[in-house]
């Protein structure tokens, strides 16, 4: 896959959307890891300005589905990927998310951390430092389940080539998303 860049390598944010979905693309910076987690920076461009946020994720992660494609409970890690904001960039990164969404009113900032419930979707075994994983998170999923404040994305790492693809599920989610991570 070619991903287009800017002139400071940051790839373009919104490159990969289609079909009416917003699918956003972003370069791993700044990997480290401690015994529990990853942590690092997601940056991209849009309009030419440098967007991102930080992130931890939780190391380990095992596949949550069966041969059967049934859930493996177990594998259910709640919450274990966390966004935070990283100053600046993190705000223009809201700001682009809501324009890209059409919201009418796009949040001026980002709130300072949000934490999701994750699942990896995959069968077998996983490597997730050597191969791509593709996670769902779950936002606001804590019981009982507010409907209007739960959203779903899809949250795929590619650790080894230092890459995130932050995919959008259904559009019905925008507004509960923008809501979670935007303030102001």
């Amino acid at each position: 896959m070619d991903i287009r860049t800017d002139s400071k390598g940051n790839p373009i944010l919104d490159q990969l959307s289609e079909d009416g979905f917003v699918d956003l693309t972003f370069h791993i910076r700044d990997l480290t890891a401690d015994g529990k987690h990853y942590h690092f920076h997601l940056a991209a461009s849009h309009k030419r300005k440098t967007v991102g946020m930080d992130v931890v994720l939780v190391k380990g992660v095992k596949s949550a589905l069966s041969a059967k494609m049934e859930l493996i409970a177990k594998y259910v890690y709640r919450p274990r990927v966390v966004f935070r904001r990283s100053g600046a960039e993190s705000d223009r990164l809201i700001a682009a998310i809501g324009e890209l969404y059409g919201a009418k009113r796009a949040p001026k900032t980002m709130v300072d951390e949000e934490t999701f419930t994750a699942i990896a979707l995959h069968q077998g075994k996983l490597d997730i430092e050597r191969e791509p994983v593709r996670l769902k998170l779950f936002g606001k999923d804590a019981e009982p389940i507010d409907e209007k404040a739960y959203y779903e994305s899809f949250f795929n790492v590619d650790l080894a080539n230092g890459f995130v693809f932050w995919n959008e599920k259904d559009p019905e989610y925008r507004k509960p998303l923008l809501r979670a991570l935007g303030s102001g």
